[in-house]
């Protein structure tokens, strides 16, 4: 049992976790809680909701997206993402063009003011990675993040 102690109790085994033995994925929730809450205080400064702030930074990297396929990159559902997307909008940051060739869908992409916000919170977001990651060497963030790409891609291979 990788993380845990058995313990004996009245004849029946039971498995504890130890503070210094907890669960990789726990370990992976509370940093993801961290990064978040501190994205979270970044993104506000900027007027961005954190789910916004990867929007932004999804259409920057894929450029033109769907709803549907920028709601599925940024880890919402298409209904969160229309009430994300209004808000950004209205504020300037993307438009939304019905596609040329098929009427249902409906194009997303950067305006140039969504570029410069996402610009300006990128570099605060990078100072957050330097700070969770300052301790280590070169070799082991690059070796973290194969690490974690192959978590990521084993879990998705077997659907659970």
């Amino acid at each position: 049992m990788i993380g845990r102690v058995a313990t004996k109790r009245k004849g029946a085994s039971h498995a504890l976790s130890t503070p210094t033995q907890a669960r990789v994925a726990y370990a992976i929730g509370r940093l993801e809680r961290a990064v978040r809450q501190r994205l979270g205080a970044i993104t506000r400064g900027f007027g961005l909701t954190v789910a916004q702030y990867t929007a932004l930074s999804v259409l920057h990297a894929r450029g033109t997206l769907s709803n549907a396929q920028l709601a599925r990159r940024s880890f919402v559902t298409p209904q969160a993402m229309n009430e994300i997307l209004k808000a950004m909008v209205a504020a300037g940051m993307v438009s939304r063009e019905p596609h040329a060739r098929h009427g249902r869908i409906v194009e997303i992409r950067l305006t140039r003011k969504g570029e410069r916000v996402l610009r300006r919170c990128d570099r605060a977001a990078g100072r957050v990675e330097r700070a969770m990651l300052g301790e280590l060497s070169k070799l082991a963030r690059i070796r973290l993040h194969e690490l974690l790409a192959s978590c990521i891609q084993a879990l998705e291979r077997r659907g659970h």
